[in-house]
């Protein structure tokens, strides 16, 4: 039914635009300082917030169904922006617009909302991420490779990505009324951010599993529970084997996550019995 919605809102931003597109509207303000003037041709204002509200509802979709108020909310944003719409073809266009206006700051509320969420999430992660790689290579001893370690390299994007992810959300998290595409710009500096620190555990996840095979297998051999012949397909087993456990401990907590990063709806494993 929602995907159905979406796609006759698709339809009505298509018809929308192709009318007088051209007329886009600009405001010369800051959304620090309050909401836009309604001054203009309301037909424009009405006609450039049917193509930045659909795309905002689009792109906030699976976050709201991840970490927000779910069905509900999606459809209330749907139902406002279809009462716009509704009110632009009947050529009510100063209500129209009115009605993209309130459609565009309740957006921006659910975007504040949801971008809250993702920075305290995701600054939480980098702390746990830098711990976890400082702890793994002081007991693997791990050699840098050309100055850097895998693990850095992973680290440092995940990093490079929360700064990034910060500055847009530390701007615009206090606005009035603005578009919701800066926050939505941070959602994906953060979700990009987790995937880095994902891959950095995966990878510590492969360290370790290999360490740890390796001294129960020398032991085994050691000990004549093993011959030599079987030692090296032992450890690969043995490796294969911590490796998936390890992810699991390390990643099965952070499941949603994963799913939102694919901008996939989570499922619990609950739920798909």
């Amino acid at each position: 039914m929602r995907k159905g919605m979406l796609l006759v809102m698709s339809c009505m931003v298509s018809i929308l635009i192709s009318t007088a597109y051209a007329q886009s509207y600009k405001f010369d303000y800051h959304p620090a300082y309050g909401p836009a003037p309604m001054g203009g041709n309301p037909r424009s204002i009405a006609q450039q917030l049917s193509y930045e509200n659909f795309r905002s509802i689009k792109l906030l979709n699976t976050a709201i169904l991840n970490y927000g108020g779910g069905e509900g909310e999606i459809d209330k944003l749907i139902d406002q922006y279809a009462e716009a719409s509704a009110l632009y073809f009947q050529n009510k266009m100063l209500e129209s617009a009115k009605t993209f206006k309130e459609n565009q700051a309740a957006i921006m509320t659910t975007a504040k909302k949801l971008s809250q969420k993702y920075n305290q999430d995701t600054n939480a992660l980098l702390k746990d991420s830098i711990d976890m790689n400082v702890r793994t290579k002081l007991k693997l001893n791990l050699k840098r490779v050309e100055g850097r370690s895998t693990l850095d390299k992973c680290l440092e994007q995940g990093q490079a990505g929360v700064l990034k992810a910060n500055d847009y959300y530390d701007r615009f998290k206090d606005a009035k009324s603005a578009s919701a595409m800066d926050l939505i710009t941070a959602i994906y500096y953060y979700r990009g951010a987790k995937d880095s620190m994902f891959l950095m555990m995966k990878i510590i996840a492969d360290y370790q599993g290999k360490a740890q095979a390796e001294a129960e297998v020398n032991d085994m051999v050691a000990k004549k529970q093993l011959p030599r012949s079987k030692k090296e397909s032992t450890i690969q087993e043995k490796a294969d084997q911590k490796k998936k456990d390890l992810e699991a401990r390390y990643l099965d907590k952070y499941a949603r996550d994963m799913a939102d990063n694919k901008n996939l709806v989570y499922v619990s494993k609950e739920k798909e019995k």
